[in-house]
């Protein structure tokens, strides 16, 4: 009977024990991964469609630049009795009507000049060398202390270049920079800089040579008084110093603080198209 007691109060025991809290360790849980947003993708900006053409050379013209455009054949002229500024061979010229910038020195135009044709008429200037020089700065040259490449022909010498950079178009390549011509010493001014760019088509037959006006704020409206009071002796005589500065001041501008914006400019270029 003690036996029996002892047994049933076992069974009690274990009975007990199986209904208390357990003690062992839980199993852990694997949080869920953590979803991500694929990274965002930068797509280069889409060149609108070609809404402005003349012979073989087409474009977009944004309508905040200029309204429209006229196109014309220029015919060629040559001959050993004439000055080298005055010769060109038969070209296309585009020019932008309605311009944002108007009663500038220079019109805002693009030309394309046959390069072959170019360097038989006008042996003197040394088109191969200026050919030369242009794909050295597209393949990634520095520019040197010197006037950089351009067409056409001008009888004055480049005083600066400023915002120099390469650019590529529809069919080819080039560069762009601000500028400005003069035969004498002549202040920086809005009337007569502008924005070049001169490119090559990809078999370098063609060249592009693209010549908007463009203006800062920071400048004077021309170049008839020198600046801080000197006189044109005393300008004339400090001119490298000054040029030095103003492409130093320049420079330092952003690009969109110029008018026309240079991006919208770089734009125009990027859009051009030059068919076979």
């Amino acid at each position: 009977m003690k036996r029996c007691l002892y047994f049933l109060g076992l069974l009690a025991a274990l009975a007990l024990a199986c209904n208390l809290p357990s003690t062992a360790t839980p199993t852990a849980v694997t949080p869920p991964p953590v979803i991500t947003e694929p990274p965002v993708v930068t797509v280069a900006p889409t060149i609108p469609a070609a809404n402005a053409s003349c012979n073989k050379l087409s474009l977009f013209i944004d309508p905040a630049l200029a309204s429209s455009s006229d196109c014309k054949t220029v015919p060629e002229a040559g001959g050993a009795d004439m000055p080298a500024f005055t010769v060109n061979p038969e070209y296309t010229e585009l020019t932008l009507q309605g311009y944002i910038l108007a009663d500038r020195f220079f019109t805002a135009h693009i030309d394309v000049y046959p390069v072959q044709r170019f360097t038989e008429l006008a042996p003197d200037v040394n088109i191969p060398s200026r050919v030369a020089a242009l794909q050295s700065l597209i393949g990634g040259a520095a520019p040197g202390a010197g006037a950089l490449p351009l067409l056409p022909i001008f009888n004055a010498a480049q005083e600066f270049y400023a915002h120099y950079q390469v650019v590529p178009f529809g069919t080819g390549s080039g560069i762009r920079y601000l500028t400005q011509y003069s035969q004498f010493a002549d202040p920086v001014n809005n009337h007569e800089m502008f924005y070049s760019y001169q490119g090559l088509t990809s078999d370098g037959k063609l060249w592009i040579s693209v010549i908007l006006p463009v203006s800062h704020p920071s400048l004077p409206a021309n170049g008839d008084t020198p600046p801080g009071g000197l006189t044109p002796e005393q300008f004339s005589n400090n001119f490298p110093t000054y040029i030095a500065d103003m492409t130093t001041k320049l420079n330092a501008e952003a690009e969109n603080s110029f008018s026309p914006a240079l991006p919208m400019l770089n734009a125009l270029v990027a859009s051009l198209k030059v068919s076979p």
